[in-house]
């Protein structure tokens, strides 16, 4: 009976990058991808799918060997597995990554903690029934709508949230730092992630994307925030590599690691600008963001219609990300990668490759290869 790594998340934006490192990077690692699915015969088409998507062709049947799905619901008992299922995968666990969530950021509070706190409740259980490592990925924004700089030290201090995703990944935190003096477990809290560096590729057009498609398009050039508002954005192939690096060494365990720009951070007015530069668009607007929540939100609520309507009602969820004032601190992360030559790139340098794959694949409508 081979052991391997569980995976889970394998289908989502990180989840997916992850796997395609893993398999490229590591030969002899089999994966065990947990996914939901009607059926077994479902669970196997979307991990194939997936596969097919960001595998080359001349490695896709070895990373189709190499991969199994297993049909599995964080929000059951067992995972949905019956006894002798549980048995099985945790016979096969060597070591587990769990990075599958909840990212809605309009989910009812409960129905959140279902899956981000409950789901990694039964993870964490799957890992010590089997004496694995666990390694965790959270979120930077468990620091919550906070100001100044985040400490890896730090996660509840008291600090408010703006949605449900950010609370419940912090109480999920909270149960994983409990568990980690008992469990082998490392913790990761990537900040904003964006596409691949060099190719832009990227299964997700939310958070950062929702305001550079508005001013694409000409729907909108006023930005709520200020000039200098830090915006902290990693790209996927970084926060893979350094996940995949940091999870060799055994003194990482019991650490937390911000996977994050920090001292590389952007600013609003350099995205804005890099984005006016690439589309050719007039430059942003800058106003407010506590006067366009009280002035300019009404207006768009009465008068805006059709296209410019859907596509601003939508991305509301993302505007508080556009008016922080919050830093985060990335020393475990950056002395564990030290001499690696996994380290952030400035956005300057791979902006564009973002933007034209944003473009060709017309914001997520159009597939490519």
């Amino acid at each position: 009976m081979s052991k391997g790594i569980v995976v889970t998340g394998a289908t989502g934006f990180l989840g997916r990058e992850l796997v395609y490192h893993l398999l490229e990077q590591e030969p002899d690692a089999r994966l065990y991808c947990l996914v939901r699915g009607r059926d077994e015969a479902d669970a196997e088409r979307r991990i194939h799918a997936m596969l097919a998507e960001g595998v080359p062709a001349a490695r896709l049947e070895d990373a189709k060997r190499r991969t199994t799905a297993v049909r599995a619901d964080l929000e059951k008992p067992q995972l949905g597995l019956d006894d002798a299922a549980w048995a099985e995968l945790v016979a096969r666990t060597a070591a587990v990554i769990h990075g599958a969530a909840a990212v809605s950021f309009t989910l009812p509070l409960e129905e959140a903690r279902a899956i981000n706190v409950e789901g990694t409740r039964k993870v964490l259980d799957l890992a010590a029934q089997a004496g694995a490592r666990v390694d965790y990925i959270g979120t930077a924004y468990v620091a919550g709508d906070r100001r100044g700089v985040a400490l890896e030290s730090e996660l509840d201090v008291g600090q408010p949230f703006r949605n449900t995703y950010e609370q419940t990944k912090m109480e999920a935190e909270k149960l994983v730092q409990e568990r980690a003096r008992t469990q082998p477990i490392a913790i990761f809290r990537p900040s904003i992630i964006v596409g691949d560096s060099a190719t832009g590729r990227t299964a997700s057009f939310k958070v950062l994307y929702w305001p550079l498609k508005i001013y694409a398009k000409g729907l909108w050039r006023v930005v709520p925030g200020r000039p200098e508002t830090p915006v902290d954005v990693v790209p996927s192939d970084y926060v893979t590599r350094a996940i995949l690096h940091i999870r060799k060494s055994p003194a990482s365990l019991g650490r937390v690691y911000n996977l994050a720009a920090g001292p590389r951070a952007s600013t609003l007015a350099e995205l804005t600008a890099l984005a006016s530069r690439f589309f050719s668009v007039k430059r942003a607007i800058f106003v407010n963001p506590e006067l366009f929540i009280r002035f300019a939100r009404p207006l768009i609520d009465r008068f805006a219609f059709g296209k410019a309507r859907k596509v601003l009602l939508t991305g509301r969820v993302y505007t508080p990300y556009l008016s922080l004032d919050l830093r985060f601190d990335t020393s475990n992360a950056q002395a564990a990668l030290r001499g690696s030559g996994v380290e952030v790139p400035r956005v300057a340098d791979y902006f564009e490759n973002l933007l034209r794959f944003a473009v060709d694949t017309d914001w997520g409508r159009r597939a490519t290869r």
